[in-house]
């Protein structure tokens, strides 16, 4: 038993590297494939996201420039952008080990004041561990202040619904080798 046990926590391991060091396509996007564009004085929540597509959805992921990564998404994903000051650009990048599933996701890109100062992008497509690379986002004038993800809740996978999954094939195994026993 003993034995059976580190053979299928090695397979687990060994799986869990695999997937981390996938590589992933990379989704490029610039001002010109937004959805929707516009200025206003706001910042843009899931209420705004609603008003314009008419999908219902909450924030999952935000990083402001300066800042650190919010909301229920925030481990999962890294955003760094450039230059560091007034950026042009960014990359969202996914370290896992839970993503957001995208049925229904859009990603805002926001800037303070220029006209456009919010582009907003169907990301229905994302699989949600594919790199995000946001390029030209007002040069020469203004700068990304933040992006955010918003998506509808029901299809984000929580680490602790992942572990139970996980934990169930475990017992799976177990009972089967127990039979057999």
């Amino acid at each position: 038993m003993k034995n059976t046990v580190s053979v299928m926590m090695r397979a687990l391991v060994i799986g869990a590297a695999l997937l981390a060091g996938q590589a992933y396509a990379e989704i490029v996007l610039t001002p010109n494939e937004a959805d929707y564009a516009w200025h206003d004085e706001g910042n843009c929540n899931a209420a705004c996201v609603h008003d314009l597509t008419g999908d219902t959805v909450v924030e999952l992921y935000k990083q402001n420039v300066g800042g650190s990564e919010e909301f229920g998404a925030a481990d999962w994903y890294t955003t760094t952008f450039d230059p560091l000051n007034d950026p042009v650009s960014a990359t969202i990048v996914w370290d896992g080990p839970g993503y957001i599933d995208c049925p229904i996701c859009w990603l805002l890109v926001k800037d303070g004041n220029e006209d456009p100062n919010k582009y907003l992008f169907d990301l229905s497509e994302w699989d949600g561990m594919e790199t995000i690379q946001l390029n030209d986002f007002w040069p020469g004038n203004g700068a990304i202040s933040h992006v955010s993800i918003f998506g509808d809740v029901t299809n984000v996978p929580t680490p602790a619904t992942l572990a139970l999954l996980g934990l169930g094939a475990l017992g799976l195994a177990f009972s089967r080798r127990r039979k057999q026993a």
